[in-house]
């Protein structure tokens, strides 16, 4: 027998390596295909992929073989070469059930490890033995190492494939299979070519001196390695598209799952309609909104949830999804099951598969509450809240439309209404009553105008009316029927009241073509009907503009007087029936414009009482008086001040205050301040005059009842308040010696005081008949032209106080 010695062709080799490679990288990721496989697919990839592993591995063994040459050309043995094939295959099969389930131990891994480490070696040598011609004997040394490679290289494969079977997620996994795949490669080529060199060959004796021409052994290598790789390729593409289509069904399912989720939690009703517009499904928050459950559908008619008009919009707009194919948006009502009304945002959304239309979602958004909130915010914005007639805003929007829609601006009447004496009833019977009041007067005014035009509310007691058809009634005519609605009383509470009203009338395009014109006049218009008389109206004219424009100059040279003081105070003495000693005076304001001549009060008590500028002038009145009593005082001469005070100085609460802060600031004995209030002014609110009264008589001032008789005289209002003077009006005495009448009421009025022990002065006294009369009945102190017309403080020091002497 002969030993035979052999050479390797490295292309051959190089080939060997790289199926081995190839088949690693394939059973890497065959591992994750049967870890996540279930029934007879995972029997289907175990046995195909161990099929594929094992030819794959047997290839890089054989093509190893044919790398290594001998002098003979090599036969093999079938049924060996089979039998090798075999234990490569089971081997696989053995590995792929080891890591083919999600929970792996290390049993399983050591089992996998013995079993595939015995089939590569078995593999490996019984291909060895499939050599004919040949006798091999091993060395020993050489054997073990590779079967301890093939040990080392099954066991890191087995480990790697459960590595990458689990789901944790790995970057770059295609480059670390490709390295690992690259390591198992080596590592098994590496045990074949350990093999191999611990065989020796030697030539049998049975073998016959001449050869037979074999195959070449490098096309046989092709074609072994072309066929290997076509069916790891097939396998590495099964499971590459087999992955692709697990994705794709996985984000399916995640996206159906998704969508249900959506569909089940979502804060919104979604109902789920076919193309024909029937109620396939309704999500939780649908079944709630609609008190309905899924299993009632079919018994459901969708026009159940609508009334006509609401279900006709509905439709249109369901079917403009098929013509738009894109998602509409409408607000509708819907009516539940149990008569509950919602308000809808609904928005169909078409679905379409495979460019066909399959089903639509309408999604509801309950904007009821929203929808209430708007009106509220509307109702807030446009009306008033007391009357809930139309606000000053919505009736400037609504003229200006009117306006802007008419081409001649002709035919537009703006009608102003104030109540006549609202002011007293809302004193009073307090604001409660006066609010109750408005809103009965709103509901007529309401009634009268709701057929005619528009009507409505600025402010207070102030109303508007807007007419833009003249053929249903004129202004004037309009203006008689609100009139003639206001002489029946109004019930209010336990209270019967009656008011009139005052209308002023403005008409386009005359009067004004725009809002703020036509408003301005009709209110000029209103004040004048106001001033004229009661329940009347009045068409502005262009001399009520004027007269108006002459009011604002004189209301703003009014408080430029009040913020110059360029008002002063002339005093009228009060003297002594008995003696004709000084026993006060009385301040009387006058207007000294800067440079101009001197104003009395005729022109300008009225316009600062209805501008409310009467208030600052009162305060300065009193202050004035205050400090020339002062200094009267300091000189040795204490004279009694007499100062008027206005109706609205008397309503306001800040009176006592202001009396008793300036009193104090200038240190003055308060009996030196007497206070003049008139019947009139004092009986609108008896009960808080009389506590007014009293407050101010607590601080040390003197009261005095002026212009007495002409008001509401009474013994209880004498009893009642807490006076210290009656001044008599200047009416009686005007008539004194010429009028029985007079004389008989002046003599009760200063018999009558006596008895209630009150001081008595009568104003306007003229001639010496008239002091002769009231000295003889009795009469305290008089003042008038007889003695002195008022002067100013300077004459009454040089004229009276330095005299010292009487001035009869």
């Amino acid at each position: 027998m002969m030993q035979m010695s052999g050479q390797y062709n490295l292309w051959i080799i190089m080939l060997s390596i790289f199926i081995a490679i190839i088949a690693s990288y394939s059973a890497l990721d065959l591992a994750g295909r049967v870890s996540h496989a279930k029934g007879l697919r995972r029997w289907v990839w175990i046995v195909g992929g161990a099929g594929a592993m094992g030819i794959g591995i047997w290839s890089m063994h054989f093509i190893g073989m044919l790398a290594f040459s001998m002098s003979i050309p090599m036969t093999y043995d079938l049924s060996l070469v089979f039998l090798s094939i075999g234990a490569s295959f089971l081997g696989a099969l053995i590995a792929l059930i080891a890591v083919g389930s999600q929970n792996q131990t290390n049993s399983r891994l050591i089992i996998g490890t013995v079993f595939m480490a015995c089939a590569i070696v078995a593999m490996h040598y019984i291909g060895m033995e499939a050599m004919e011609k040949v006798i091999i004997t091993y060395n020993r040394l050489l054997l073990g190492l590779s079967i301890l490679i093939a040990v080392v290289a099954s066991f890191i494969a087995l480990k790697l494939s459960f590595a990458f079977s689990t789901n944790k997620p790995f970057s770059n996994i295609i480059l670390l299979k490709v390295i690992s795949a690259s390591v198992m490669g080596f590592a098994i080529a590496g045990m074949h070519y350990v093999g191999i060199e611990a065989a020796t060959f030697t030539l049998s004796s049975a073998v016959n001196d001449e050869y037979v021409e074999g195959l070449n052994t490098n096309t046989l290598s092709i074609v072994i390695a072309v066929c290997s790789l076509c069916i790891q390729t097939i396998m590495i593409f099964g499971i590459v598209t087999e992955r692709r289509f697990i994705k794709q069904s996985i984000e399916l399912k995640g996206n159906d799952y998704r969508l249900r989720s959506l569909l089940s939690y979502s804060i919104d009703a979604i109902m789920t309609l076919s193309v024909d517009g029937r109620i396939r499904s309704l999500n939780p928050a649908g079944e709630k909104l609609f008190n309905v459950k899924n299993e009632q559908l079919r018994s459901i008619n969708p026009m159940d949830f609508f009334e006509k008009d609401d279900y006709e919009q509905m439709r249109q707009h369901f079917l403009k999804v098929h013509e738009t194919k894109r998602a509409v948006s409408l607000n509708t009502k819907v009516y539940t099951v149990l008569g509950d009304v919602n308000e809808l945002n609904v928005t169909f959304v078409p679905i379409y598969l495979n460019d066909k239309l399959d089903r639509i979602y309408a999604i509801t958004k309950d904007i009821t509450k929203q929808r209430k909130a708007e009106r509220e915010t509307q109702q807030m914005a446009y009306y008033d809240s007391l009357t809930l007639l139309p606000n000053r805003r919505f009736f400037g929007e609504f003229l200006e439309k009117v306006l802007q829609g008419k081409e001649d601006r002709c035919d537009v009447a703006v009608m102003m209404l104030d109540l006549d004496r609202f002011k007293v009833i809302n004193d009073a019977l307090g604001h409660n009553t006066g609010d109750e009041f408005l809103i009965a007067v709103g509901k007529r005014l309401q009634s009268c105008v709701e057929a005619y035009g528009f009507l409505a509310r600025l402010g207070g007691d102030e109303f508007v009316i807007v007419l833009n058809d003249f053929s249903k009634v004129y202004p004037d005519e309009l203006a008689d029927e609100i009139i003639a609605c206001f002489k029946e009383s109004f019930i209010v509470g336990s209270h019967e009241l009656s008011t009139s009203v005052s209308i002023g009338i403005a008409l386009t395009p005359d009067d004004g073509e725009n809002v703020e014109s036509l408003m301005k006049h009709a209110d000029i218009a209103m004040y004048s009907a106001k001033g004229r008389n009661r329940q009347k109206y009045q068409f502005y004219s262009t001399s009520m503009g004027k007269k108006s424009e002459l009011r604002l100059i004189q209301e703003s040279s009014l408080r430029t007087a009040l913020q110059k003081k360029e008002f002063v105070l002339h005093y009228q003495p009060q003297v002594k029936c008995e003696d004709g000693s000084l026993s006060g005076v009385e301040a009387l304001v006058r207007w000294q414009p800067e440079g101009g001549k001197l104003r009395y009060p005729n022109d300008f008590i009225t316009l600062a009482e209805e501008t409310g500028l009467i208030i600052e002038l009162g305060s300065q009145v009193l202050d004035m008086a205050c400090a020339q009593a002062k200094k009267w005082s300091d000189l040795g001469n204490p004279i009694r001040v007499s100062v008027n005070l206005s109706a609205k100085q008397f309503q306001t609460e800040e009176l006592i205050t202001t009396v008793k802060k300036t009193i104090e600031r200038y240190h003055l004995d308060p009996s030196l301040i007497e206070l003049e209030v008139t019947e009139s002014m004092t009986m609108e609110n008896s009960s808080r005059s009389s506590w007014m009264i009293t407050s101010l008589r607590e601080l040390g001032v003197s009261i005095s009842i002026d212009d007495f008789g002409t008001g509401y005289s009474s013994l209880s209002y004498l009893k009642d308040f807490s006076i210290n003077q009656i001044k008599i009006d200047k009416s009686f005495i005007d008539e004194l010696t010429h009028n029985v009448k007079s004389d008989q009421i002046t003599s009760a009025i200063i018999a009558m005081s006596k008895q209630l022990k009150l001081h008595v002065i009568a104003e306007g006294v003229e001639t010496i008949e008239q002091a002769q009369f009231l000295s003889d009945k009795g009469c305290d102190s008089i003042q008038g032209y007889f003695f002195s017309k008022p002067v100013t403080s300077e004459q009454i020091e040089s004229t009276y106080l330095a005299v010292g002497q009487s001035l009869a």
